[in-house]
């Protein structure tokens, strides 16, 4: 049997593999409140985009990415989505929307 040691190391490891290999089909941009955020999802458009408006978010852009991609790959698509106009920040980045 693993020392908790080990299986903790091996849980962390393993956890570190998953985010960087996690893809996503659907990427852009939502307001709630004053705060704009950039989204990452998978499953349908559609879907998304009502949930999103459900939950009370404006100014949803949010788009089909061309291939499943990783969070820095889609992040660079909607950088060039949004291309000459200031794209907002990740999730840790919360830029405030003028009112």
């Amino acid at each position: 049997m693993l020392q908790s040691t080990t299986v903790r190391q091996y849980i962390m490891a393993t956890r570190k593999d998953h985010t960087m290999t996690k893809t996503f089909t659907i990427a852009g941009v939502s307001t709630l409140g004053k705060v704009t955020k950039q989204r990452f999802a998978n499953g349908s458009l559609a879907g998304r985009t009502k949930v999103l408006a459900r939950n009370g978010h404006t100014d949803i852009k949010l788009f089909e990415l061309p291939k499943a991609m990783n969070k820095d790959e889609a992040k660079a698509f909607i950088e060039a989505k949004f291309a000459g106009a200031t794209a907002p920040a990740a999730k840790a980045d919360k830029v405030a929307v003028a009112a």
